[in-house]
């Protein structure tokens, strides 16, 4: 055990056991890494021990059964390494890495299409696709993270094409398995038809694998008002995202009306369902539904 603390005077003599007491097994012993540290202090371990570690830049204390990391250095932010499609993160880019925090955010869903009315009186109106969900997780255990970790990013949902087309769902996030995210729904299209509510905008995406979970804004339904009411037609706006807002979809009470659905904007945001109304004048002709943004996967790295 280390003998603590001696003041040297003029003519003491320095003994075997003052140089391994007060010196040896009370300094820093720097080492490559563990392997070189176990190697060389084999079978003179002794409590309170210290060395530092070259290839994780990590002070070890031996407590008298096993080497612990020194718990006293916070983690320092380094950098951002931002994914907007799918690819590899490579731990041995960073050699100096000792954690990560990981944010992945799904991709965001199409709205529906619209198909020209066929008469006046008859009106179409899409619904807007939903947000992506998002997945957040703080990893410590960088000597446990795989070499290469697979990244997948969510691609935008399309919006419906022209005519009675619904859109497509936006596409899952991911880091690994750590952190995992699922994208939002599709917007249904906007038929034509009785009076109604256009339906097919949630679930909006989730987070499933994380520290902590968040889902995304559900698309707003389309709403179709057929004779007998003001024959309109008010189609759904798209769902935001943690990083994105969603399309917007036309607002107005002029006729006839043919409009697109407005796009996602950002990362991970739904698009606008279209609209078609007609009461009078031309017949407004079929219109598709505004795309979904693709989502993203933001890695903070910390040393």
């Amino acid at each position: 055990m280390g003998s603590g603390f001696k003041d040297w005077t003029a003519g003491d003599v320095l003994t075997a056991a003052d140089v391994d007491g007060y010196l040896m097994r009370q300094t820093v012993m720097t080492f490559a890494d563990a392997s070189a540290r176990d190697t060389a202090l084999s079978g003179v371990l002794d409590e309170g021990m210290v060395a530092y570690l070259e290839d994780t830049d990590e002070v070890t204390v031996y407590d008298g059964s096993d080497w612990v990391i020194y718990a006293g250095r916070g983690y320092s932010y380094v950098q951002t390494v931002y994914f907007t499609t799918s690819g590899t993160f490579t731990k041995a880019t960073y050699p100096w890495l000792r954690a990560v925090k990981v944010i992945a955010q799904g991709g965001g869903g199409g709205g529906g299409g619209v198909a020209q009315p066929a008469s006046t009186g008859e009106s179409g109106a899409g619904a807007g696709g939903s947000g992506g969900g998002w997945a957040e997780t703080f990893i410590t255990d960088i000597a446990g993270m795989a070499s290469s970790v697979t990244v997948t990013v969510g691609a935008g949902g399309s919006g419906g094409a022209a005519g009675n087309n619904d859109g497509t769902a936006g596409g899952s996030s991911s880091f690994g398995s750590d952190a995992v995210a699922t994208g939002g729904a599709f917007g249904q299209s906007g038929l034509t038809g009785s009076t109604r509510r256009v339906n097919g905008s949630e679930p909006a995406g989730v987070g499933t694998t994380g520290d902590i979970v968040g889902g995304g804004q559900a698309g707003q339904y389309g709403i179709i008002v057929e004779p007998g009411g003001s024959r309109g037609a008010q189609p759904g706006n798209g769902g935001a995202s943690r990083y994105g807002r969603g399309g917007e979809a036309y607002i107005g009470s002029a006729n006839p009306v043919s409009a697109v659905g407005g796009n996602g904007v950002g990362y991970g945001a739904g698009g606008a369902g279209a609209a078609a109304r007609y009461a009078s004048g031309p017949a407004p002709v079929a219109r598709a539904g505004g795309d979904g943004t693709g989502g993203i996967v933001i890695v903070e790295l910390y040393a």
